[in-house]
């Protein structure tokens, strides 16, 4: 009996020590230099990006807003894993790369800084029926739509 009421002590202060070690963060900084793109139709499909993407992590990490938590920022680096002026934009390449920093200016313990990269190239992605779709036929909104979806989800699942 006195083992199990220890067991269900432990159990619970394993719980809520780990709650407690969630990282709150205080403010979203998402950057990307836009003017790097060249190819017309990349800049129209990212254009929007910064907001976008601040917004869909902001979505997720709602419950982990604090005035006291850290910065994360994320610093959008390349929007394409093949970047060839030559071949122009195509949808089935569209990537995010990006560093992302949680910077704890109150809890060093906090601190993260790594490369994230998503790309549609891969990825099994449905339309609203539930079937498969090939990547270079969805429609631009829909790519653009599942490359930051998948980023800032990414970005809250590492702050777990």
């Amino acid at each position: 009996m006195k083992t199990q009421v220890f067991a269900a002590g432990i159990a619970a202060l394993l719980g809520t020590t780990s709650l407690a070690h969630a990282v709150q963060i205080s403010e979203v900084d998402v950057s990307a230099d836009l003017t790097t793109i060249e190819d017309a139709r990349a800049a129209e499909f990212w254009n929007t990006l910064e907001a976008d993407l601040e917004a869909a992590v902001l979505s997720r990490i709602a419950d982990r807003i604090s005035e006291d938590g850290a910065r994360l920022v994320l610093n959008i680096e390349s929007f394409a894993i093949e970047d060839a002026p030559e071949s122009g934009f195509t949808i089935d390449a569209a990537a995010l790369i990006g560093r992302v920093h949680v910077i704890d200016l109150n809890n060093n313990a906090n601190f993260d800084s790594y490369e994230l990269s998503v790309s549609l190239q891969g990825m099994s992605v449905t339309d609203e029926s539930g079937a498969a779709m090939v990547v270079a036929d969805m429609p631009d909104e829909m790519a653009y739509q599942t490359l930051v979806e998948a980023f800032a989800d990414h970005v809250a699942e590492r702050l777990d």
